[in-house]
């Protein structure tokens, strides 16, 4: 048995693949998924401290439980029991260890395979300088057997896009890549293929590595096989991505075929044939230590959140020196990605003493302006002191110099507007030691796979940036009047540029007041006219029209239609919809938006337009897009809404009592197929719904709008929103009352006396239910009517007036038997049980609850047996036997998350906590209420005081008790 320092048992910790510990005799069990997570990530921080807050954050993302880091504490001790079992009670540790910092693992650097790895690879490297090409060679292959899959089997963990993890992965990519060029260059490749082939095949849209296995089979005499990876990436990238090939991959397939069986040339080998070779640069190039930053501006204000993001970044790839940090700053135009990473350049110029370069890469200027990364590199080799006689002409072997030159050296480069990664990539150091500034208006994922990139999107600035931002140029003028200031702000959109171009013409006119200045932007009516600047450079219609003008016709009509969205964001079916084209057509135009910087993705699948680049929109769409094309849009727009509500409700509610919405063959309908996918649909979908109810009112469509108001009735009930449903159905109740729509009329008003019960006014209620019940009777519907008898029973059962509850309930089961709806029959089962249970008829409720539940199980409904198991969750408890009671609660809790029924969800856990409490199970209870209340958060329902005082009480005794 292997002993370490202090005789404590030594272990050994593998993260190159799933996490492993390893003691003298086998592997040991780590426990629960979450826990083996904590570890992961100790581990890949390979003996840096994890702050509490990060750990946190992996677990739970940003919407931690209330208890998250008691949990957390408990998963800490638990892990430091199973390292070192005999560890005793708040002693520190060997292993896992606590500070001020957060947690962190000790351990020698043999210890750790990731740590074995970067010392092998550390090795490879100096001998490689040294000119021990084979040893070094050999030491990559050590290095590399250490790999055997994606760091901590992070995706089986939850975990797969996290930081620490991709860090760790693009590193071992580099290291492959690494290993493989000097491979190629001593043609000895096969010791490398079998790691090669794994790493590319978990990593396929790594282009790189694919074009380094190209490079790699090609030379070890699999020419075929090399081929057929080349054509089965192209497939890939074109079915998945909607993309073509990169120019490194292309290059590397054309060398293959070039080769014809003998060994291909490397990727940063010259093609072009010279007369005679490139110099060495190195030795005879001059130092010259460029300082190309355009000047800080002297009153940069705002940004302190994502300029200490970005520095935070910065400062956790800086340790490792494994390769060059990248920092890719994007967002839509005018958004301030210049002014920040300018701004962050020269507060880090003075870590690079070897000088900045800096190159605007015109990525979005029309399309003659945009730079070649060949004219960036002959700028850049030019302020190293190479004059143009001395620059390659070929592309690869200028990439070349320009690396070469960089080795060695700490240059901090800002490559300002980009394109895109290709536009990039050439002009990346590919040694240590400098620092990469990226901006541009697309967000370079491609950049974070290939170069272990950072990614930072701006938004627009805070209320109190944008109010810093005015007052630092406009002085006391703002503080003077602080409400015209910041409806300037909200009518710039909190957009920088924007609020750049006001304080410039505020700047010109002094004598003009702040409230001067709201009226100007007032009048006109959110147009841009209000933001023309003396430039291009601070115009926003010209700077908005640089993007627009690289879209292709049907990507440029898109946006145009954007302009007629009727609420805060679209999805891609709404867009299909709205264009009247198939789904796979709208994501292809969609991405060419995102890819301008015109449309933004702020939630997955979700996307949105700056107000201002919605105006934009506006305009273009009066003038290119006639009146009957525009309605055209709105009404297929609409019809996506009002159908696929339609459908997301019968998941909810099976007994809807309009048919569907009839719509056109150019409409996408949302494909929900669970009470749960159609619960979250109306959850992110409310503010949109909520638009076009108002829209078809104001149009005066009365028809459209109840109807599509009846389709969220059961969602508003589900989420206790009795104050949304309550105004947006009496506003349809008075628009179809002036119509003469009596079914409208009727459905409105009982829709109206449920939101005022959930509201607390019976009496009010009670006037629409029974005006619903004439209006149903005299249009002959027999399930409408049941309902409402049902309502009725509710409303006695409340004011515990059990005879007319009973007979409400007596009727309108007998309606629903008559209409044939055994979903009605069992809701009015179950609400006539509950009654039976408050008058202390207890034999006769079990019958009428069990009578319901089978038919509810018969007919797979699943909304039904939670009522029923509610109802015999009830019947136990008053009957005194709490171990059923709490059995039952807990099934009718499951139903109820499946269903997504909030408000009984959170009604559940509390009558959970309430039982397990009475039966002496505190813990239990505690879980229960803390859930609840988590689930409380920010919503308007009227449980948040008593679950706290529960919580309160019960701390209470256990502090008594204890």
């Amino acid at each position: 048995m292997t002993v370490g320092d202090g005789g404590a048992i030594s272990l050994s910790f593998s993260v190159l693949g799933p996490v492993q510990v390893r003691r003298p005799g086998g592997e040991l069990d780590l426990g629960p998924r979450q826990q083996r997570l904590i570890l992961a990530l100790l581990l890949a921080a390979a003996g840096r401290p994890v702050s509490l807050s990060g750990i946190v954050e992996v677990l739970w993302g940003q919407h931690p439980p209330s208890s998250a880091v008691n949990v957390l504490h408990r998963y800490i001790g638990a892990l430091r029991r199973m390292l070192e079992p005999d560890l005793p009670a708040r002693a520190a540790g060997r292993w896992l260890q606590g500070d001020a910092n957060g947690y962190r693992m000790t351990f020698e650097a043999d210890q750790l395979d990731l740590l074995r790895m970067r010392t092998l690879t550390a090795r490879a490297r100096s001998a490689a300088e040294s000119g021990h090409d084979g040893e070094a060679l050999s030491l990559y292959q050590d290095a590399l057997a250490l790999w055997r899959g994606p760091c901590a089997g992070a995706a089986e963990l939850g975990a797969s896009d996290h930081l620490v993890f991709t860090v760790v992965d693009h590193e071992c990519a580099d290291l492959a890549r690494e290993a493989t060029d000097l491979g190629l260059r001593r043609n000895d490749v096969r010791g490398l293929l079998p790691v090669l082939r794994h790493m590319a095949e978990v990593r396929p849209w790594d282009e790189a590595l694919q074009a380094q296995l190209l490079l790699a089979l090609s030379a070890d005499g699999h020419q075929a096989e090399a081929i057929a990876l080349y054509q089965d990436v192209r497939h890939r990238l074109a079915e998945d991505l909607g993309v073509d090939p990169r120019d490194e991959l292309k290059t590397a397939y054309q060398m293959v075929l070039r080769a014809n069986g003998t060994r291909p040339v490397r990727l940063d080998t010259p093609t072009d044939p010279a007369p005679t070779a490139v110099p060495a640069p190195k030795p005879s190039a001059p130092r010259v230590l460029p300082a190309q930053l355009p000047a800080d501006l002297g009153y940069f204000t705002g940004r302190d959140e994502a300029r200490s993001h970005a520095l935070d970044l910065i400062d956790q790839a800086l340790p490792a020196q494994e390769a060059t940090p990248v920092l890719s700053i994007d967002g839509i135009p005018g958004i301030g990605k210049t002014t920040l990473a300018i701004h962050l350049a020269h507060q880090l110029a003075t870590n690079y003493p070897d000088g900045q370069l800096y190159v605007d890469l015109h990525g979005f200027d029309p399309e003659p302006a945009v730079m070649p990364p060949a004219e960036a590199l002959q700028g850049f080799l030019n302020a190293l002191g190479i004059p143009d006689s001395d620059i390659p002409v070929s592309d690869f072997a200028r990439a070349g110099l320009y690396r070469s030159i960089l080795a060695g050296r700490r240059i901090l480069i800002v490559l300002d507007n980009a394109r895109n990664a290709d536009q990039v990539r050439p002009l990346l150091p590919g040694t240590p030691g400098c620092l990469v500034l990226i901006t541009s208006r697309l967000r370079l994922t491609g950049l974070a796979t290939t170069h272990s990139a950072h990614l930072l999107t701006l938004g627009v600035l805070t209320l109190k940036e944008a109010r810093d931002f005015l007052a630092t140029r406009l002085g006391a003028r703002t503080s003077a009047d602080p409400e015209a200031t910041d409806e300037i702000i909200e009518r710039c959109g909190r957009l920088p540029l924007a609020l750049a171009v006001v304080a410039g013409r505020a700047l010109a006119h002094p004598d003009h007041r702040m409230s001067d200045i709201a009226e100007e932007l007032r009048a006109e009516h959110g147009s841009l006219d209000g933001f023309m600047g003396d430039d291009l450079d601070n115009n926003l219609r010209a700077i908005f029209s640089w993007s627009y003008l690289l879209l292709s016709p049907d990507a440029a009509h898109l946006f145009r239609l954007l302009a007629l969205q009727l609420g805060p964001d679209l999805t891609i079916p709404a867009i299909a919809s709205l264009i009247g084209a198939p789904t796979p057509d709208a994501r292809r135009l969609i991405g060419q938006l995102v890819r301008t910087g015109l449309l933004t993705e702020h939630s997955p699948g979700r996307f949105s337009t700056h107000d201002l680049v919605r105006a934009y929109a506006q305009e273009l769409v009066h003038r290119h897009e006639d009146e009957q094309d525009r309605r055209q849009a709105v009404r297929r727009l609409v019809d996506h809404y009002r159908r696929t509500a339609h459908a997301a409700n019968r998941n909810l509610n099976p007994t809807v009592g309009i048919d569907p919405p009839e719509v056109t063959g150019a409409v996408v309908v949302t494909e929900l197929s669970t009470p749960a996918a159609a619960m979250a649909w109306f959850t992110v979908n409310w503010p949109v719904l909520k638009a076009v109810v108002q829209y078809r009112l104001d149009d005066g469509d009365a028809t459209e709008a109840w109807q599509l108001v009846l389709s969220l009735m059961q969602f508003w009930q589900n989420e206790g929103a009795a104050h949304d449903w309550a105004g947006l159905t009496r506003a349809c109740l008075y628009a179809v009352t002036r119509a003469g729509d009596d079914f409208g009329r009727a459905h409105m008003s009982r829709g109206l006396a449920g939101a005022l019960h959930l509201l607390g006014d019976n009496d009010a209620a009670e006037r629409h239910l029974h005006e619903a019940l004439e209006l149903f009777s005299r249009l002959g519907c027999l399930g409408e009517q049941s309902v409402v008898y049902r309502n009725l029973g509710m409303i006695g059962l409340a004011r515990k007036n059990f005879s007319s509850t009973v007979t409400y309930l007596e009727r309108a089961l007998h309606m629903a038997r008559r209409a044939g709806s055994s979903t009605e029959q069992v809701n009015d089962l179950t609400m006539l049980g509950s009654a039976y249970i408050e008058m202390d008829q207890h034999d006769k409720a079990f019958e009428i609850l069990h009578q319901g539940l089978r038919i509810a199980e018969e007919h797979q409904d699943l909304r039904g047996q939670g009522g029923c198991r509610w109802g015999l969750a009830e019947y136990y408890s008053a009957t005194g036997d709490l171990v059923a009671s709490l059995a039952e609660w807990k099934l009718t809790l499951d139903i109820s998350r499946r269903v997504g029924w909030l408000t009984n969800i959170i009604e559940c856990l509390i009558a959970v906590g309430d039982t397990a409490l009475a039966l002496g199970d505190r813990a239990g209870a505690r879980a229960a209420w803390q859930e609840a209340l988590g689930l409380l958060d920010h919503r308007r329902l009227p449980y948040t005081a008593d679950v706290k005082l529960r919580l309160a009480r019960l701390e209470k005794a256990v502090k008594i008790d204890g």
